[in-house]
């Protein structure tokens, strides 16, 4: 840790403070949503390990913060901004932290903030730095989504996922990892989310709302697909999003050519360029 800096702890009762400056950042995969999420997973469980940090106390100047959260995953996560005209400020905070390699993962950060990342992945990873996966971030704007008309295919049901779910979301989740099931459950509780299930009550297709407030986990098992289920929840949850007054936002992995078609046809936009380091 530098002599010079150190991370100060913001209060909870500051995070709406904190939120707000982000105001005009409601699509940036850190920014408004994301701060907002976690004011919201606080207030349902006020044991949750969250903590929101800043440089030397000041964050109301340019907004820079360094959020961790420990979700019961061997990588903690860690999501961090700053309004500020460079990443200056983001990078001594990111550096007053405890050691990187196998303690943190960064959690869908956006092009703007990826120096930052590289820089600390040269500096404190003593191989060939952290392994990135990169997705386009793709939001749909207010009045394509209300063209969104949902009707579900003969035999299946849409409904709210249980957390009994969790086993067999985490079992075909391709970024599924040791106690990623812990992750999975905290979704189900905490946010919006839609699952379709077939006429045995069998679930066939879901899809979730990530701590960064986009789309996620999008799944549908083989023995349903073709059947539009995928663009079906899409819709679905952009409604149910934007009717809570959000952005609707969703990152698909660059090489899913297929999700990314199905997203642009449907409406969605690309906007950036997002990435998972850890």
């Amino acid at each position: 840790m530098s002599e010079e800096n150190a991370l100060i702890e913001i209060p909870r009762s500051d995070w709406t403070k904190l939120r707000d400056l982000y105001v005009h950042k409601d699509t940036d995969p850190q920014g408004y949503l994301c701060i907002n999420n976690f004011i919201k997973w606080v207030e349902k469980d006020p044991e949750l390990k969250a903590t929101c940090l800043s440089l030397n106390g000041d964050w109301e100047t340019d907004g820079t913060f360094v959020l961790t959260v420990d979700l019961e995953t061997p990588l903690k996560h860690l999501y961090f901004n700053t309004l500020g005209d460079n990443l200056d400020r983001a990078i001594k905070a990111l550096e007053c932290l405890e050691s990187f390699e196998k303690k943190y993962t960064f959690f869908g950060f956006c092009s703007r903030l990826k120096p930052a990342v590289d820089l600390i992945g040269r500096k404190y990873y003593t191989d060939k730095g952290p392994l990135i996966v990169e997705t386009i971030w793709y939001r749909a704007r207010k009045e394509v989504i209300d063209t969104f008309t949902i009707e579900a295919p003969s035999g299946i049901t849409l409904l709210n996922l249980a957390l009994e779910d969790a086993e067999a979301i985490n079992e075909i989740w391709p970024h599924r990892s040791p106690g990623s099931i812990n992750f999975v459950r905290k979704l189900i509780k905490y946010n919006v989310n839609v699952g379709a299930y077939d006429d045995h009550g069998k679930l066939v297709a879901w899809c979730l709302r990530l701590p960064i407030g986009s789309l996620g986990l999008l799944q549908v098992l083989e023995s349903h697909k073709r059947l539009g289920l995928g663009s079906l929840l899409v819709k679905f949850m952009a409604k149910k999003i934007s009717a809570l007054g959000d952005q609707v936002v969703a990152p698909v992995v660059t090489k899913n050519t297929a999700s990314r078609r199905m997203f642009e046809k449907i409406g969605f936009e690309a906007i950036d360029t997002t990435y998972w380091a850890d």
